[in-house]
């Protein structure tokens, strides 16, 4: 059974064809790549993968469940975590807070609790302090505990982003283009930290991602979307040598 496995995925705005019967699959542990020049549809495909958009034609599974029709919750719920292009934390809020409001799902106790400050509520609290103090620890972030995240430099608000979706308790985790902004030296080191990840936390990962050298560090398999079409699909070093594959990135022909 796969992890995720979207079939056919189409879907259309106006008069644009965004995808075209996209098909992929992502197996437990692997690190799977997507990628393809700008307005090829992969944050498209991403929005599908994850409910925030609908699509016209095709199917979304999930560990072999249904999920085409389900909100971003609801998959949330069933282990799906994504991360976004564009940072989007409460960026006055401490980097504590933003991971507590992350795990608002596992919380565990009635909002009636939580404004009466119950002993239940107390005590699932601080087990929820500890979880995001745990994700401090392994994404190196802890001495930025209690600062508010509007004055962190990008390259910490990018891995802080990583960490809200971890807080999530993800099986599977979506990055939208974790190494934009991202020096060359930072970007290998991101590709360290998601290998890490992986082995510590058992996790499984479908990447959108435009730098090529982290791609194919991490990846075990990668998909190329080109049009809002699959173009290719193979290992890293198969891709990186595919002419159609070199052409669509150089814009000339095969």
């Amino acid at each position: 059974m796969w992890m995720l496995e979207t079939s056919g995925v189409s879907i259309r705005f106006g008069g644009l064809q965004a995808l075209q019967s996209v098909s992929f699959r992502v197996g437990e542990w692997e690190i799977v790549g997507l990628i393809g020049p700008n307005g090829a549809g992969k944050t498209t495909a991403f929005n599908c993968v994850s409910g925030f958009y609908r699509p016209n034609s095709g199917s979304i599974r999930l560990r072999g469940e249904e999920v085409t029709e389900l909100p971003p919750h609801q998959r949330v719920r069933r282990g799906m975590g994504r991360t976004f292009q564009n940072v989007g934390m409460v960026k006055t809020s401490t980097a504590l807070e933003n991971l507590l409001t992350a795990q608002h799902l596992q919380a565990g106790y009635p909002v009636v609790s939580g404004i009466l400050g119950t002993g239940q509520a107390t005590e699932a609290e601080h087990d929820l302090v500890d979880q995001a103090e745990t994700i401090l620890d392994i994404l190196d972030l802890s001495t930025i505990r209690d600062t508010v995240v509007g004055s962190l430099p990008y390259g910490q608000l990018k891995m802080l982003e990583l960490g809200c979706a971890l807080a999530t308790d993800p099986d599977i985790l979506l990055l939208d283009e974790p190494s934009s902004g991202l020096g060359p030296t930072e970007a290998l080191d991101l590709g360290d930290r998601l290998l890490a990840l992986r082995k510590e936390l058992g996790l499984t990962l479908l990447v959108i991602e435009h730098h090529v050298p982290l791609v194919t560090k991490v990846c075990d398999y990668v998909y190329v979307l080109n049009f809002g079409e699959i173009l290719a699909e193979g290992e890293p070093a198969y891709i990186q040598s595919h002419p159609q594959v070199v052409a669509a990135y150089l814009g000339t022909s095969p």
